[in-house]
């Protein structure tokens, strides 16, 4: 996985967090226990009563074991969503 955040360094990223979270950002750096750090990120809520919120999150610090899914590239749907109402994003269970 090193090899991998390597490459996506300096790169846009989302990442799915093992307790739902999807969190956008500019990948600034990593350490040996895969902790990220963002840049310029934010988040997106989903809620079935309201539409997406975007909440902007800044510097911000991922705990490596908290990470359940990282991949390369940015928000596909930026603006054209102001309607979207979808359910949260469940916890992931499993190997804790």
């Amino acid at each position: 996985m090193a090899s991998t955040l390597s490459e996506l360094t300096t790169k846009p990223v989302t990442v799915l967090t093992c307790d739902g979270r999807l969190i956008f950002g500019t990948l600034q750096g990593y350490d040996q226990l895969q902790n990220l750090i963002l840049k310029h990120s934010y988040e997106k809520v989903y809620s079935m009563e309201s539409p997406v919120e975007k909440v902007e999150l800044g510097l911000f610090v991922v705990r490596g074991d908290n990470v359940a899914v990282i991949s390369d590239g940015e928000d596909d749907e930026k603006d054209e969503e102001e309607d979207v109402r979808a359910e949260p994003i469940k916890e992931i269970s499993g190997n804790r």
